[in-house]
């Protein structure tokens, strides 16, 4: 086989692992990233959840007060029917009343319906809370091995793009020129395998005196119809 071929092979063997590598930082960022962000949504929907409690706090508040409120009015209304001179005013006086405990009343259900909504928020923020802290361990366990991973993987691309700045100074510029186009062109297989007498790359078949020359093995020989550089075993 060419000499020139076979570093080139060995060059984009180089050249795959880095890409491998690489892919394996990539997804490793992503799951970081993918992780941080869960736990970023995750609290701010405990947040988001606490705020309404402590706006739920308040008005119950406020309905209390109305109700207490109320509760004089009704007091005051009820000390009041026994020094009323008339029948109409005793009517007016009752009809208050009544006007009052329907208003209580549909204060008191608005004020039931807050503490039953505050009682399931409390316990969703329970299991928030839960799901946050099991979350944050995952996080925290994935870092530390994924930051051990990451400096490995770092180190191997730094120690690879060394030995390919070196398998590439081996090589003629052309050469050299000439498989980095490919290579970019080509999403990264700038140099396939001849198989059943077909390019390794696009599949075309190849013609008999391209196989014929790839026999000889004295010149880089490329497919006619994707152009990349063919070797055969």
């Amino acid at each position: 086989m060419n000499e020139q071929l076979i570093k080139l092979i060995e060059l984009q063997e180089i050249d795959s692992k880095i890409d491998e590598a690489n892919d394996n930082i990539e997804k490793i960022n992503s799951e970081m990233n993918f992780l941080q962000e869960t736990l970023v949504k995750e609290k701010e929907q405990i947040e988001s959840s606490r705020k309404d409690i402590t706006g739920s706090n308040i008005l119950k508040k406020e309905k209390e007060i109305e109700i207490a409120s109320i509760d004089e009015k009704i007091k005051k209304h009820n000390m009041e029917l026994n020094a009323v001179k008339t029948n109409a005013a005793y009517k007016a006086l009752l009809n208050e009343i009544e006007s009052g405990k329907n208003e209580k009343l549909r204060i008191e259900d608005e004020l039931l319906a807050l503490m039953e909504s505050d009682e399931i928020n409390s316990k969703d923020i329970k299991d928030m809370q839960k799901e946050y802290e099991n979350l944050k361990k995952e996080f925290v366990e994935k870092k530390v091995l994924f930051e051990s991973v990451l400096k490995k993987s770092g180190e191997l691309v730094s120690q690879l793009f060394s030995e390919r700045k070196t398998k590439l100074s081996e090589l003629p510029k052309n050469i050299a020129d000439k498989y980095e186009n490919i290579r970019k062109n080509k999403n990264g297989a700038a140099v396939v395998m001849v198989e059943d007498n077909t390019c390794g790359g696009c599949h075309r078949n190849l013609p008999v005196h391209v196989i014929d020359e790839l026999k000889k093995g004295q010149d880089l020989i490329t497919c006619n119809n994707c152009m990349r550089i063919l070797y055969q075993k």
